[in-house]
């Protein structure tokens, strides 16, 4: 089973994917209202640095938790 925060953090990577790729085809494609898309996509880009920030500190906590790294 998977922690309610890694699945949080999962979510949010998926969404921030999303919502860049929708910023990039607003930008490709010239549509309407770019600058409301280009700021959703800057969401996107904060929502995927979150998440990987996250997991990131989650597996140092994880590897300094185990007594086998910090032996001589």
């Amino acid at each position: 089973m998977v922690p309610l925060m890694k699945r949080i953090a999962l979510f949010a990577f998926i969404l921030g994917v999303v919502l860049a790729t929708l910023a990039y085809f607003a930008e490709i494609y010239d549509w309407v209202g770019l600058q409301e898309y280009l700021t959703v996509g800057f969401t996107g880009y904060v929502l995927i640095i979150s998440a990987a920030a996250y997991y990131m500190s989650s597996i140092l906590i994880e590897w300094s938790a185990e007594p086998a790294y910090w032996e001589a």
